[in-house]
């Protein structure tokens, strides 16, 4: 494969991050903007020699191609917890030159000894990168305090969301970042940048809603780089309203209205708002049933008006083209894949192996529909934008986040068509709300990501 050559914007990104005095950079480029090239072309160009790359498990292969593709001849080492990935934990520790890959989970429970610190980060490399560092914003995360563990030479953190879902989340990765130009107390920090409302369980009564002057922070940091990804391809958005069968409607009004259920002489009974939360969500997919242990679960042959709705989208809408289908629940996901004819999952309890067979076969036209959870996919897969141009959303994530970047692994650089998102929404129910909280979230952080030098 021949090297990729940056464009201008990326090519004077690059430069700005490696001529960097403080060494340390934030980039906050979009997803489809190249920021696995410019954290290639900048480990290319600073000569570095020993490698920490933190990043979600699905990117490791994206990551390695685009290393040898840009000519790094470094070893590309995973560090795991297989026979290969304790070596390469060893050569690690012993700061043999090299990329040293590790997923975040393996990063932090590396970094542990019950609650004591280890010493397996207790190294200075060239350079360390962390993809995806939203995944550190709650500063009182193992994460967080983990990546405090850690520090480099040179130390670059990307993500097109780095303050995750609240404003209050850029505090935790600039801080690890410039720890001496960031305050040392998050009280402090949000004093002078967020903007707080009245919350009776917040700490203090108060909570972060945003920033004071949306976009200001980002602009005040040492080093902080965005660029916009700009597609050529349009997007054509539209919402599919459905109403609930009766069965699934009775449900849903009485969990509503009693927080409990009866469902074929079995009860279901909820005790917490955010499990009610999940369980009306779970009763706006299909009908379902509840045995003896109180589980839920969906029987391949549920009652759903989602699932009418989709296979109409399906033929109607997307012309009978391969899709990728999107749920956030991963018992729902499994029914659909049962409904459907030459569908495979994407979940957690897929192995990675079987994702990776199962994006190429979707790749090479030999499956129709990958049906995934959102949050298995949304991180560091690339690829599906040569596989399809169709989105069919049967819910979404309560994470704002996670939705962005599911949609981007369809709408994003390489794609060559008008993408076509239909989103099945079941009216007057839970549906709606995420919708619209979700859109006035996005816009509000939009502002706040904005801030550049």
């Amino acid at each position: 494969m021949d090297a990729l050559t940056p464009t201008e914007e990326q090519e004077n990104a690059i430069l700005r991050i490696a001529r960097e005095p403080t060494r340390s950079v934030l980039n906050g480029s979009t997803m489809g903007a190249g920021k696995t090239l410019k954290a290639v072309e900048v480990c290319r160009r600073i000569s570095a020699e020993t490698i920490l790359l933190i990043a979600p498990l699905g990117t490791r292969i994206g990551w390695k191609v685009t290393f040898q593709r840009q000519g790094v001849t470094l070893a590309f080492r995973w560090i795991n917890s297989s026979k290969e990935g304790k070596k390469a934990q060893q050569y690690w520790e012993m700061q043999v030159p090299g990329i040293y890959f590790v997923g975040v989970e393996y990063f932090v429970r590396l970094g542990w000894d019950g609650t004591k610190r280890t010493k397996v980060w207790a190294h200075k490399p060239d350079l360390i990168l962390f993809d995806e560092s939203h995944r550190a914003q709650n500063r009182n995360s193992k994460t967080y305090k983990t990546l405090k563990q850690v520090n480099g030479w040179f130390k670059l953190a990307m993500s097109g969301t780095p303050t995750g879902n609240s404003f209050g989340g850029a505090w935790a990765v600039t801080k690890w970042l410039w720890p001496d130009k960031i305050p040392n107390s998050f009280h402090e920090w949000s004093e002078s940048w967020c903007r707080f409302e009245y919350d009776h369980f917040a700490p203090m009564n108060r909570k972060v809603v945003g920033e004071k002057n949306p976009g200001q922070f980002f602009k005040s940091l040492p080093c902080y780089i965005r660029i916009d990804s700009e597609l050529d391809v349009e997007l054509d958005e539209q919402i599919v309203y459905v109403e609930l069968s009766a069965e699934q409607r009775k449900a849903y009004t009485s969990l509503e209205e009693n927080m409990m259920v009866w469902v074929e002489g079995n009860p279901l009974v909820v005790e917490f708002p955010i499990t009610l939360r999940a369980r009306l969500r779970q009763a706006t997919l299909g009908m379902f049933s509840v045995d003896e242990d109180g589980a839920v679960n969906f029987e391949n042959d549920c009652k759903s008006s989602k699932i009418d709705a989709m296979f109409d989208v399906l033929e109607n809408d997307f012309d009978n083209e391969p899709a990728l289908i999107l749920t956030d629940s991963r018992k729902f996901a499994d029914v659909l894949v049962a409904r459907l004819d030459n569908a495979v999952a994407w979940h957690g309890e897929v192995s990675q192996k079987q994702r990776e067979v199962a994006k190429q076969k979707f790749i090479a036209g030999e499956v129709k529909y990958l049906v995934a959870v959102i949050s298995a996919i949304a991180e560091g897969v690339d690829g599906l934008q040569h596989a399809t141009r169709n989105i069919l959303w049967m819910s979404r994530s309560d994470n704002r986040i996670l939705n962005e970047q599911a949609m981007a692994r369809i709408y994003r650089q390489g794609q060559g068509k008008q993408v076509r998102s239909r989103e099945i929404v079941a009216v007057d129910t839970y549906d709606l709300g995420v919708l619209s909280s979700q859109i006035l979230n996005a816009i509000e952080m939009n502002k706040v990501l904005k801030g550049r030098n």
